[in-house]
């Protein structure tokens, strides 16, 4: 949905569904499951319901997997269970209600190479990399949100991406300010030694 604001005395509105950093920005999801229960008491349907609630209600965010979607999960929390009316055929419909981060998130990682992790909609490449002094590097995004991913190095490093530097010893970091952004992303990594990027792609 876009994020729109209009001013009064201004022709059209200003849109700010792009942000900043040129991503289009998207508000929460709404998920919405129903199903039908067997009860024919009412008592027990409502007995039902209050441990569907005291189950779903009382958690934050979560992964949420539905199995329409076998490759990826939704980040999600429960909003509401609402029990309706059978109308006389015995079959009480319950309807679960989600509110959910705007994109689907791939279970595997990036490059897995797992036959039951592959999707046709995957892009294979090289996720980690040998160093010895500069390298220039292009890593793609298909996804459809920039991520952050998971850099483990082995060795110091600094990786300069358009006009951010970073300078990292070996370890494990996640950095939010060096992103994968969607499409194909261009960086230099200076140092020796080996360097690993792990992330999950997001898509709507």
């Amino acid at each position: 949905m876009p994020i729109k604001e209009s001013v009064v005395g201004m022709q059209g509105d200003y849109d700010f569904t792009i942000a900043l950093f040129g991503e289009r920005l998207f508000d929460n999801r709404e998920l919405t499951y129903v199903f039908n229960g067997k009860e024919t008491n009412e008592i027990m349907r409502n007995m039902n319901r209050r441990m569907l609630e005291n189950w779903l209600l009382s958690g934050s965010y979560m992964p949420l997997y539905d199995d329409k979607e076998p490759f990826y999960y939704y980040l999600a929390r429960c909003v509401s269970v609402t029990l309706g009316n059978d109308n006389g055929i015995a079959k009480t419909p319950y309807t679960i209600k989600f509110d959910a981060y705007p994109f689907k998130i791939k279970i595997a990682e990036e490059n897995s190479l797992k036959w039951d992790d592959y999707d046709i909609t995957d892009y294979y490449q090289p996720h980690i990399f040998s160093i010895s002094g500069s390298k220039i590097m292009k890593i793609m995004n298909i996804g459809s949100a920039g991520v952050a991913p998971k850099i483990t190095l082995n060795a110091p490093m600094t990786i300069q991406k358009n006009n951010l530097v970073f300078n990292l010893s070996a370890g494990s970091y996640t950095v939010d300010d060096f992103r994968f952004e969607v499409g194909m992303n261009t960086f230099t990594v200076t140092g020796n030694g080996t360097i690993a990027f792990e992330w999950r792609k997001e898509v709507i």
